[in-house]
C-alpha cells in the first residue's frame, strides 16, 4: 500500500489510528496488538503470498536474539559467536536468494555458455529493508546493546508499518523504549499535529516535485534505452533532473515515514539532510540515506577496515601503503556492497564502485591536507586560507561527482550510462527537447527543486522546535545557508500545511507511482 494513495490517506492511516489509540484506551498491549496487526496487513496489502516471509523472518530473528541473549547471560562467548554467525548467515542467505540468485545464474550463463535453468524469483517487497534490521538487531545483541523483550514487543519493533517498507533502518535501542513508554498507544495531540505537517511536507516532495520531474526524466532514459542519443543539454538534463527526483522521492518517503511514526509517538531517525549541499562525498554520505549509512559503516566497513589495519601496522607499511589497504580497500568493497544492495544488477555494482573510488579519494586528500597542516606547522611556516571560492569549488565537484554516479544509477545498462556520459562531457551528440512547451515547463519544475534544494530549510529545520525526529539535535547544520523559518500553528502555520497538504493529494490524481526505493 502507497502512502500516495487515496486509500491509505483517507482510509487506511485514519483507521489504524482509531483502531490503536481506541485500544489504548484499554491497554497498552491491546494498541501493540492492533498496531502489529495493521502493520502486517499493510504489508499483505501488496501482496498476500509474501506475508509468511516477513512472518518468518520475524520470529526466525526472534529466536535466533533470545538464544545468543541466554548465552550472554550464561557468560559462554563462544556460543554468542557461533548463534551470531548462524542467525546473520541465514539472514544473508535469504536475501541473496530471492534478491541475488537470478543475477548470479544469469551471470554464469553469460560467461560460461551454460543454460542453468532457475525461474523468475520474486523479489518480496522491503526484503533489504527489513533484513538489514534484523542483522543490526542480531548483532548489537551479540555486544550485549539490547535486552530481552516479549515476542509482541519485539514483533511491533520489526513489523511498523511507518518504517517498514523503506525505512529508516531502525535499531531496537532506538524504537524499544519508546515502545515501552507508559504513553504508548495514548493519544498526544501534538504528536499528531508534528507527524501530520511532516507526512504533508513528504507527500508534496513526492507526488508534486518527483513524480512531475519523472514526467520529463523518464522519455530521456527510455531513448538512451532504444538506442538514441542525447545532445549535451539534454543528457545534463537527465544527470540534473533524475538526482533531484531521487532525491526528493526518497527524501518525501522518509519525512512520511517520519511522519506516520511520530502519529503513533514514536520518534524515528533522520534519513537526509541536505545531502545535495554537501561540500565533500563524505559528508554527502553523512547526510544521504543516513540509516543506510551508519549501518554499512558500524556492520561492514569496520569489521573489514580492523584487521587490515593490524596488518598494515604488524607489516610496518608505509603511510600511503597502508591507507591503500585499511581504509582504501575496505572502502571501495563496503560501497560495492551497498551498490549491490539497491539491486542485482551491473549498473548498481559499478554506482557502488563510483562512490568507493569517490569516498578513498577524499579520504586520502584529507590525509594529505592533514599531513601538509602538521609539516607547516613543525616548520614554523603560516598554514594556507582558504578563499571563498574555494567552497562554492568543493560543492560544485561533489555535486557533479553525484549527477555522474545517478546516471549509472538510473541507466538500463552500463552502455546506457556510457552513452549519456559522453554526451555530458561533449564527446557524442544526439537529440534535444523537441518542443518548446516541454523546455519551459522542465525549467520551471528545475528551477523549484534547485531552490527548494539550496535555499528552503529542510523538513526538520522547519519542524526543529518541536523535535522532530530521534536525532535531530545532533544534526542542526546544513553546510549552507538557507532562508529561516520554522513552523508553528499559527495562521501562517496552518495555511502552509494546508496548502502542502492539499497539493500532494491533488498531483495523486497523475497517477499513484511506486517510491524508487522500493525496486531495492
Amino acid at each position: 500500500m502507497l502512502f500516495n494513495s487515496f486509500i491509505f490517506i483517507f482510509a487506511f492511516l485514519p483507521l489504524s489510528l482509531l483502531l490503536t489509540y481506541g485500544a489504548g484506551t484499554w491497554s497498552q498491549r491491546a494498541a501493540k496488538v492492533s498496531l502489529l496487526g495493521l502493520s502486517l496487513a499493510f504489508y499483505a496489502w501488496w501482496r498476500l503470498s509474501q506475508l509468511p516471509l516477513l512472518i518468518i523472518s520475524i520470529a526466525f530473528n526472534y529466536v535466533v536474539g533470545e538464544w545468543m541473549q541466554r548465552a550472554r547471560a550464561a557468560d559462554r562467548p563462544g556460543q554468542v559467536r557461533a548463534i551470531l554467525t548462524l542467525g546473520v548467515l541465514a539472514d544473508v542467505m535469504f536475501l541473496g536468494w530471492f534478491k541475488y540468485a537470478n543475477f548470479v545464474v544469469d551471470n554464469i550463463n553469460w560467461g560460461a555458455a551454460s543454460h542453468i535453468q532457475l525461474g523468475r524469483i520474486a523479489l518480496p517487497l522491503a526484503i533489504s529493508f527489513f533484513t538489514f534490521q534484523k542483522i543490526a538487531y542480531l548483532i548489537d545483541t551479540a555486544r550485549g546493546e539490547t535486552r530481552p523483550v516479549g515476542v509482541l514487543d519485539f514483533s511491533v519493533f520489526a513489523a511498523f508499518y511507518p518504517q517498514l517498507i523503506a525505512g529508516p533502518i531502525v535499531h531496537f535501542t532506538e524504537v524499544m523504549p519508546q515502545l515501552q513508554k507508559p504513553l504508548f498507544g495514548k493519544l498526544v495531540a501534538q504528536n499528531l499535529m508534528v507527524g501530520l505537517v511532516l507526512f504533508s511536507i513528504g507527500l508534496f516532495k513526492k507526488t508534486v516535485i518527483a513524480d512531475t520531474l519523472a514526467i520529463y526524466v523518464n522519455p530521456l532514459y527510455e531513448a538512451v534505452r532504444q538506442g538514441h542519443g542525447l545532445s549535451f543539454i539534454s543528457a545534463w538534463v537527465a544527470g540534473i533532473g533524475y538526482t533531484f527526483q531521487l532525491y526528493f522521492d526518497f527524501s518525501g518517503y522518509s519525512d512520511m515515514a517520519i511522519g506516520l511514526g511520530r502519529m503513533f509517538g514514536v520518534k524515528l531517525p533522520l534519513n537526509f539532510h541536505s545531502p545535495l549541499r554537501a561540500a565533500s562525498i563524505i559528508d554527502y554520505w553523512r547526510r544521504w540515506h543516513m540509516t543506510l549509512q551508519r549501518f554499512v559503516v558500524a556492520y561492514i566497513f569496520q569489521p573489514l577496515s580492523l584487521p587490515l589495519t593490524r596488518i598494515a601496522a604488524a607489516w610496518s607499511l608505509s603511510r600511503w601503503t597502508g591507507f591503500l589497504l585499511d581504509t582504501g580497500l575496505p572502502i571501495f568493497i563496503t560501497f560495492v556492497i551497498l551498490g549491490l544492495w539497491h539491486g542485482a544488477g551491473w549498473t548498481f555494482v559499478l554506482f557502488g564502485a563510483a562512490h568507493g573510488a569517490y569516498l578513498a579519494v577524499n579520504e586520502a586528500w584529507r590525509m594529505y591536507q592533514a599531513g601538509r597542516r602538521r609539516s607547516l606547522k613543525r616548520a614554523g611556516l603560516p598554514l594556507p586560507s582558504s578563499k571563498p571560492w574555494d567552497a562554492v569549488a568543493c560543492h560544485l565537484i561533489t555535486l557533479v561527482a553525484v549527477i555522474y554516479a545517478n546516471v549509472m544509477f538510473r541507466a538500463a545498462t552500463p552502455g546506457d550510462a556510457a552513452r549519456i556520459w559522453s554526451s555530458m562531457t561533449g564527446f557524442a551528440s544526439g537529440q534535444t527537447l523537441a518542443e518548446e512547451a516541454f523546455a519551459r515547463g522542465l525549467a520551471l519544475v528545475l528551477a523549484v527543486a534547485g531552490g527548494l534544494v539550496f535555499l528552503m530549510p529542510n523538513s526538520q529545520q522547519i519542524m526543529g522546535r518541536f523535535d522532530p525526529a530521534l536525532n535531530w539535535r545532533e544534526w542542526r547544520d546544513v553546510a549552507l545557508p538557507s532562508v529561516p523559518w520554522n513552523w508553528s500553528p499559527s495562521p501562517l502555520g496552518l495555511v502552509f500545511a494546508g496548502v502542502t497538504l492539499f497539493l500532494g493529494v491533488a498531483f495523486i490524481e497523475r497517477g499513484q507511482t511506486v517510491f524508487l526505493y522500493f525496486n531495492f
